[in-house]
């Protein structure tokens, strides 16, 4: 969207792709339609226009917002030896850019190249093509002369010479002519740092003379713009080149440089990518907006096939070219291009290229999936927020507000995660408080439980559904019939295939059938590992998604289904062994039917929650979360410590601040705590849903997990590198659900950050509404506990507490709202009394018994 003018100093654009690279490499036709298409985009090019840097330059920054110098590097690079000012002796950009002008169009004479580039063997050829007897003298050995084998090759095929180990230390003239240059032969040195023996003179033995009519000194270019430094200010390099920062940045503001002019001679995909990164730079600098960048490089995320061993090596095919004796008189493309034959097989050689080609055929593939769409473009679309939290310093939009929260500290720079985790937790309780009068705040007590799932019928009717996966690792004849097959087996009433189940169509087919037959347990082999309403790190799009299309408002429970990952277990092996692949399939699902067979209905779990958080001590810290919640329109009891007792009350309407009260103790789980207070030498419980602890009231508080147990203090120990046997927390958690800490130690964040962060992991356990049915909860057979308490102490959630049974002893209880079903008291119960309901014991000794028989 910029307006953008170009000054030339040369009668056409194109520097040195024009009047440096040859026609015969670099076709003026090619190099003029790529111009006409930079000139449609809007770009104006003003030639014959060349600037003064010392008269033009302040007029160019009043004009334009900004100056871009690419003025390259033009300056040749010379010998410094005697007799380099005569008559005939020149470098190679002066001598190019005269012939590309069109002041040489033939030159009939003996011409000796001084050097050993690609630059001094492009001059050569060029030379060739006017008539000129040429010769290049290089300082290396011919093995280690740096230009490309194929200039080199070239170069030989059109009848240019080579004298190698040979070092010009001067020139040889007659009145003021140029005749011949003085050499002596050189060896090759020790090598440097990166291994090149570059070339010294050998000692002892007698220079000799080369006769020539004209020598061109092809070592290199220089830069020029060592006196702009006392022009204009703009920073200079000892080099002569312009000093930038790395956006191509100036010391001058406003005036930016890319290319050979601020880099040095490299080459031209080097100078027109140090362009457009001098673009990018302009571009935001003006705008105050990211420059859209695009990534060239192969894909990370994509799944390559490995090249294996067995695949033949096929050479490239060779580029076709024009005859040497041909193409030495004229400037013609030297490249000829592949023909039909040829492109097909250098095709055939790129195995990863990894680049749409527009062939549509994965169109056909996917078939009435309809999930590609080759005519998408880029869109914007606009959401409504009522707050919006920036949490990547790199990624933030230039607007301001206070409804604009940024979740980073300007000043901060480490990379503590837990530092990060408490100015995002600051940051939501920031929002929260933003929109604390758009949704509605439950008070005092209530009970938090979900609808039981429907009772499974004792008459057992299964049906078996089983995914093709849209037949992507291909589906085996036969298959098709063994699943028809299977309403043989006892139970059995359906067995169906579905292209794929997780779309509409499948899943309304499902239920469908499930209705109109009656089906009380379904057996789904398809890529869900699990029916249970919850999303694990392995869930997919496609599973998730057909879960909830199953079991989302349907009247089909969860408990009656029993999923097999047919994808992950069976299909990726049809491609290498469709016979493994067979027996692996007709195991797993009769395996599954047998379970199906054996399911149980799934606990609902209920218990009773206290809307209100208990705000601990006094600190800043723990004001700064009472003020927070408060806000956020949630109840707050204020309490003080023994020997800091609460003094002073905090004025809002949403605290009740307790005015010399001590706590005592606090006892219970997460939504059910008691707190035990003095207040007034009379003591109280008071039942809370969260706690809130300073940092001091951590340490002196006790945590008693039930009565009649000694109580503990509470752990807020967080995961560190190298330490193991830690169950996660995030910062200001502790190894009580339920219970956060308003100052954790050895965090670099203020004091008000770590308290608005525990305000908003306090309300963030508060229900919203019923608990889910998580069905992967362990319970505990009363008869069958013997109260060792083993369970109590492997369990890192805190889920397993105790009450007396009815013969006087105790039992263990686990808190489904706490359990995460990690499974380590199942396998410390001495008496097998803790089992999970999902896959209890039973299961796994059938599976044993499977496996081992």
């Amino acid at each position: 969207g910029c307006d953008v003018v170009v000054f030339e100093r040369e009668a056409e654009p194109g520097g040195l792709l024009r009047y440096g690279i040859g026609p015969y490499r670099l076709p003026r036709e090619i190099l003029a339609r790529e111009i006409q298409y930079i000139k449609k985009l809007g770009v104006e090019f003003r030639t014959s226009t060349p600037v003064d840097l010392s008269r033009d330059f302040e007029n160019l920054k009043r004009e334009f917002s900004a100056v871009v110098m690419t003025i390259g590097s033009w300056n040749d690079r010379m010998l410094g030896v005697p007799g380099e000012d005569l008559d005939g002796v020149e470098g190679c950009i002066h001598f190019l850019c005269r012939l590309y002008r069109g002041e040489i169009t033939e030159l009939r004479e003996r011409v000796a190249v001084i050097g050993d580039g690609n630059a001094a063997y492009d001059t050569a050829r060029s030379l060739v093509r006017l008539g000129a007897q040429t010769t290049i003298v290089s300082w290396f050995p011919e093995n280690l002369i740096p230009a490309d084998m194929e200039e080199q090759t070239a170069a030989r095929d059109e009848g240019i010479a080579l004298i190698d180990s040979t070092q010009v230390i001067g020139f040889v003239g007659e009145n003021g002519r140029v005749t011949g240059i003085r050499c002596a032969g050189t060896e090759p040195g020790v090598p440097d740092a990166k291994g090149i023996p570059w070339p010294v003179i050998i000692s002892g033995q007698e220079p000799f003379e080369l006769q020539f009519d004209r020598v061109i000194v092809a070592i290199g270019q220089m830069g020029h713009c060592g006196g702009i430094e006392k022009i204009h200010g703009v920073g200079a390099t000892p080099h002569g080149f312009i000093r930038v920062d790395n956006g191509c940045r100036t010391t001058l503001q406003g005036v930016y440089a890319a290319g050979d002019a601020a880099n040095g001679p490299s080459s031209v995909v080097w100078a027109m990518a140090s362009g457009r990164e001098a673009a990018r730079r302009v571009y935001e600098d003006l705008s105050g907006r990211a420059f859209p960048r695009m990534s060239l490089r192969r894909p990370s995320d994509r799944d390559f096939p490995p090249i294996t061993p067995d695949v033949p090596s096929v050479a490239r095919v060779h580029m076709p070219e024009r005859q040497p004796a041909a193409r030495r008189s004229v400037f013609e493309e030297v490249a000829l291009g592949f023909d039909e034959s040829q492109a097909l097989s250098e095709a055939a050689r790129c195995l990863q290229c990894g680049v749409c080609s527009e062939c549509l055929e994965c169109l056909n593939v996917c078939g009435p999936e309809g999930a590609i769409h080759h005519d998408d473009s880029a869109s914007e679309t606009t959401e409504h927020a009522g707050v919006i939290i920036i949490a990547d310093p790199t990624l933030a939009p230039p607007i301001k507000g206070e409804d604009v929260i940024r979740a980073y500290s300007t000043k901060a720079r480490d990379t503590d995660v837990h530092a990060m985790m408490l100015r995002g937790f600051a940051a939501a309780a920031e929002a929260m408080i933003f929109l604390g009068g758009s949704s509605q705040r439950m008070r005092g007590h209530g009970l938090s439980f979900s609808p039981p799932d429907p009772e499974l019928s004792p008459d057992l009717r299964v049906g078996v559904f089983v995914c093709r996966c849209n037949d992507t690792f291909g589906w085996p004849e036969g298959w098709d019939e063994y699943v028809s097959g299977l309403c043989r087996l006892p139970h059995v009433y359906c067995g169906e295939t579905l292209a794929s189940a997780c779309r509409a169509e499948g899943a309304s087919h499902i239920l469908r059938t499930i209705r109109e037959m009656g089906l009380t347990r379904v057996v789904l082999a398809s890529c869900v590992c699990c029916p249970l309403d919850f999303i694990c790190s392995s869930c997919t799009d496609q599973r998730t998604r057909l879960k909830d299309a199953l079991f989302k408002g349907t009247g089909v429970s969860r408990a009656m289904v029993e999923t097999c990952n047919l994808r992950g277990e069976v299909l990726r092996l049809i491609p290498r062994d469709p016979r493994l692949a067979f027996r692996q399939f007709s195991g797993l699902v009769e395996r599954s039917i047998g379970r199906a067979k054996k399911l149980k209905s799934m606990p609902s779990p209920a218990r009773p929650y206290n809307f209100t958080t208990a705000v601990i001590g006094s600190s800043e810290a723990s004001v700064k979360s009472a003020l927070t919640l408060a806000q956020m329109g949630l109840e707050v009891f204020l309490l003080g410590l023994l020997d800091e007792p609460l003094l002073d009350p905090l004025p809002h309407a949403n605290i009740h601040s307790f005015l010399g009260s001590v706590v005592r103790s606090v006892r219970g789980t997460v939504g059910n705590f008691q707190v035990a207070v003095e207040l007034n030498g009379v003591e109280q419980i008071i039942q809370v849903g969260a706690v809130i602890l300073g940092e001091r009231a951590r340490k002196r508080i006790p945590y008693i997990p039930l009565e009649d147990l000694p109580p503990h203090r509470v752990d807020a120990t967080m995961q560190r590198r190298g330490l193991v046997g830690i169950p996660f927390h995030a910062a200001g958690s502790t190894s009580v659900p339920g219970i956060f800490v308003a100052g954790p130690a050895g965090i670099s964040v203020s004091e008000r950050v770590k308290g608005a962060a525990a305000a908003i992991s306090a309300a963030s356990v508060m229900p919203r509404g019923p608990r889910k049915n998580k069905g992967y909860t362990v319970v505990v057979d009363e008869s069958l506990c013997r109260g060792c308490g083993r369970c109590m102490q492997v369990c890192p959630y805190q889920a397993v507490s105790f009450r007396k049974n009815h013969i006087g002893g105790w039992s263990a209880v686990v808190d489904e709202a706490l359990c995460k079903g990690c499974g380590n008291c199942i396998t410390h119960c001495p008496s097998s009394a803790v089992d999970s309901p999902y896959r209890n014991r039973q299961v796994l000794e059938q599976m044993i018994k499977e496996i081992l028989l």
